[in-house]
């Protein structure tokens, strides 16, 4: 029953709180807030909005895979049962990033207006999550007969109560829920021009979650709206496939406006696979997407070319246990390792270049017996959570760049603090192209989708040191 009592909590009585009369005295009761945003709020913000974008990823995945199949297998089933038992262990989290700053719509509290907009961005973005959950993936399982009866079936292996879908989808239908929301937003709506330029990247963060929310956009803006969710999740649908939305990319939770200048590009992708050698280090940027507003520097990801069958053979590791597991995978053309936020994956050239910048870093220098090692450490990383916190002193979760601090143990890496924990970032591993002596070159560069052929590691430098000059 504990499950059913937070569920419905959050449906009822604190999801948007204050779901009466909203010119009653009735607040929610101020926290004891002593300093403005401290660097573990920050993070563990960040954190849960990475993990919910990263559950919708999987849900909406999990719903493509599962909607046509005439019966379900004991996989699939037991896929659905973990995807709600995901969401009811962030339904506590879910209500109290909800509810937090909500009393700072109708008081300062001593908060400057800036400090108090972007403490109420908190709050609203973490509703506007809860409610694009629902419209890009929940809602689908609720307008299946046959799905949403099996997710209302109590399920005690999984501690799964009764009726678990139809109190998710009452939750965002209650009208009482949509007004609160509305007031945030009207409120934001208010107050978020006078602040068009402020860079802080947390800022800059909580914007693009809250502006491209389907929610937000097709629901309660004032040059869209709409009465009823379920007009919402109508008009997020048609856009989505009628090519007006930015398209997957905002299903899967990466929250992107457009796509990469070097996607889909044949040529491109010819170019860049006969350039990559086994084991080289690929850079990238994505200025329009989501995940690279609270990244250090320029440079936002990192991934690593693990090679095809040929090359993994010449390497003598095609047939260690570590690699054969992943033989189907390479055979279908998946050659490159990155940490995404539904875990460290493979995946193809084609699929990794939609992106803007890219940087290829390889190093001629190394001995074949090392380069080996490193590869197998790289494939023994492959199903690894997200660390959706940054700390690279958590080995079972791991961010994108250390999938080369831990694997490349010759270097000694550049670190730096973010928010509290010590992490490497992108521009971490691209500053040790510049050290005396370096091992590393560049053999292939994009910069705004347009390649670079004299002087790369010049074009680089000044590009970070603008970078640098800028924050």
């Amino acid at each position: 029953m504990t499950k059913i009592f937070s569920l419905y909590t959050i449906l009822f009585i604190l999801l948007f709180t204050a779901c009466g009369d909203d010119n009653s005295d009735t607040r929610v009761v101020p926290p004891q807030i002593t300093s403005f945003i401290s660097d573990e709020e920050i993070r563990s913000s960040q954190a849960y909005s990475e993990k919910n974008l990263a559950h919708r990823a999987t849900s909406f995945q999990l719903y493509e895979e599962v909607k046509e199949k005439e019966t379900l297998s004991g996989a699939d089933l037991d896929a659905l049962h973990k995807m709600l038992v995901s969401y009811l262990e962030n339904v506590d989290d879910s209500d109290w990033y909800a509810t937090k700053y909500e009393y700072l719509v109708y008081e300062r509290d001593g908060y400057s207006q800036e400090e108090r907009l972007k403490l109420i961005m908190i709050s609203l973005s973490s509703m506007l999550i809860e409610y694009d959950n629902y419209i890009i993936s929940y809602s689908k399982y609720y307008d299946d007969s046959k799905l949403r009866a099996i997710l209302n079936d109590a399920d005690t292996a999984y501690d799964i109560p009764s009726e678990t879908l139809n109190a998710i989808t009452d939750a965002y239908t209650l009208e009482s829920n949509r007004r609160k929301l509305e007031i945030f937003i009207e409120y934001y709506e208010d107050d978020i021009d006078n602040y068009s330029t402020n860079s802080d990247p947390f800022f800059l963060y909580l914007k693009q979650l809250i502006e491209d929310s389907p929610t937000y956009k097709y629901g309660f803006t004032s040059v869209s709206p709409l009465n009823t969710l379920e007009d919402i999740i109508k008009e997020f649908f048609a856009s989505l496939y009628n090519g007006v939305s930015t398209g997957i990319g905002n299903t899967a939770g990466l929250v992107e406006i457009r796509t990469g200048k070097l996607y889909e590009d044949d040529a491109i992708i010819q170019r860049v696979s006969q350039n990559l050698q086994v084991g080289d280090i690929l850079v990238e940027r994505t200025p329009f997407r989501l995940t690279d507003k609270l990244i250090p520097g320029y440079w936002g990801h990192i991934a690593v070319y693990v090679g095809t069958q040929s090359e993994l053979e010449a390497l003598g590791i095609w047939d260690e246990p570590s690699v054969v597991a992943y033989h189907e995978a390479i055979l279908e053309g998946k050659v490159i390792i990155e940490a995404l936020r539904d875990g460290v994956q493979l995946n193809s050239v084609a699929h990794f270049l939609n992106i803007d910048d890219l940087a290829i870093m390889n190093n001629d220098t190394e001995s074949l017996e090392s380069k080996r090692a490193r590869v197998l450490r790289t494939f023994n990383q492959l199903g690894k959570e997200y660390d959706f916190e940054y700390d690279i002193e958590s080995s079972e979760r791991i961010i994108c760049s250390e999938l080369v601090y831990i694997t490349y143990l010759e270097i000694d890496w550049e670190t730096e603090s973010l928010v509290g924990v010590s992490t490497i970032s992108p521009d971490n591993v691209v500053n040790k192209l510049f050290e005396v002596n370096s091992i590393f070159d560049v053999s292939v560069l994009y910069i705004d989708g347009e390649e670079i052929n004299e002087n790369k590691l010049e074009v680089i430098r000044v590009i970070l040191e603008e970078e640098s000059e800028f924050f």
